[in-house]
């Protein structure tokens, strides 16, 4: 099977998916104005010399703040604090949580089939977004361990952060060696490497990166840890129930989990913004050339490395994210269609190996995408 798909031609495939989405998402008017330069008012006044000085010196100030910031690729990002980028989540937690959560958990009913024991994945919800209701599930509120499903929420994170695509961050072998040693999947992004966030958000959902998901976090929030904590704050912004984020890879560990359910509600939360949605449906992409990498790096999806997304009777599968720890087992959110044009998303995490977990998407897609 996996030969088979392995020597397909997707291009004309996903070439017709990728059209089907808009331009990605840039900043909101709003976020632009609040980092563009404000202009000098044209009204003159006349201030007194003591004004003058104060002034004088409050600009001293604000320039060596500005120099100590610059170029800190380099720096040990954990101990840096961003209380602008905190702050601004948490001022807008209430306004983000009443536009994002309403509608995205489903609501089970009495039509909500138990799923067959054929079906071997642990952890299952499947969703028809159009009804708003949950088709099929089992132990769809248990804990278990996310792996690199996690990576749908770090993009989700990281879209909302980003003001400027084409900024840059330069990767350090203090960066990267480490996620080697933790045998973490990768990207490719080498030492001095000054990789575009557009790039980094390829990176993470692709092949899968942690380098890449470990960049967006110190570019955008300082350090890991505080980008985790802008994580968190989006999952209590999603009405989460139980899931909770120790770090942006999805690496293992006992308080990093969630739920097939809020899984759920986090890919069509990703589903909404056009960019991140692009993103889990692209099949390959070649990253900027740089120094480092002069062809750059094409990245392919793992997700549709092992199937076309078509193999379901009656629906297609369009996009969506794997994930694998020893703890976790194999995980795949997803998202497709109907071939009536419902709207579906469909969650397997706790599978026992990599191709039942495979059959089991297509075989739910088939029996209940309809």
């Amino acid at each position: 099977m996996s030969e088979q798909f392995n020597n397909k031609d997707y291009g004309d495939y996903f070439s017709a998916i990728e059209k089907s989405f808009e331009k990605r998402a840039q900043p909101k008017a709003e976020e632009k104005e609040i980092y563009s330069a404000r202009k000098p008012s044209k009204k003159r006044l006349r201030l007194r010399p003591w004004v003058y000085a104060a002034a004088i010196s409050l600009a001293a100030l604000i320039v060596v703040v500005s120099v100590c910031n610059i170029n800190t690729d380099n720096r040990e990002y954990d101990d840096i604090e961003i209380p602008s980028v905190a702050e601004s989540a948490q001022n807008t937690t209430s306004e983000v949580k009443e536009e994002n959560s309403i509608g995205l958990f489903a609501e089970f009913s009495d039509k909500t089939t138990e799923i067959d024991s054929d079906i071997e994945s642990e952890n299952i919800l499947v969703i028809n977004c159009d009804t708003n209701k949950v088709v099929a599930s089992r132990n769809a509120t248990a804990r278990c361990y996310p792996a690199s499903t996690t990576k749908i929420m770090t993009i989700l994170t990281a879209v909302e952060h980003i003001t400027d695509y084409n900024k840059t961050f330069t990767f350090s072998y203090e960066i990267t060696d480490p996620l080697y040693v933790q045998e973490a999947t990768m990207a490719g992004f080498k030492d001095k490497e000054a990789v575009n966030m557009t790039d980094m958000l390829y990176g993470a959902i692709l092949p899968s990166g942690a380098d890449a998901t470990v960049g967006l976090a110190l570019s955008i929030a300082g350090g890991e840890k505080e980008f985790v904590k802008l994580m968190n704050q989006k999952a209590q912004q999603l009405g989460l129930k139980n899931t909770h984020f120790t770090n942006s890879s999805g690496l293992f560990d006992k308080n990093h989990y969630t739920t097939a359910e809020d899984m759920a509600v986090i890919i069509r939360a990703a589903m909404e913004n056009d960019l991140c949605k692009k993103i889990l449906s692209t099949y390959q992409y070649t990253t900027k050339k740089t120094a480092q990498n002069p062809d750059g790096i094409e990245l392919t999806s793992t997700l549709f490395s092992y199937m076309y997304g078509t193999e379901p009777d009656g629906a297609t599968i369009l996009g969506g994210k794997t994930g694998f720890v020893s703890e976790s087992g194999y995980c795949i959110a997803s998202f497709g269609k109907s071939d009536s044009g419902a709207e579906y998303v469909c969650i397997t995490l706790k599978g026992v190996s990599l191709w039942p977990t495979i059959y089991d998407q297509i075989d739910l897609y088939s029996r209940y995408a309809k």
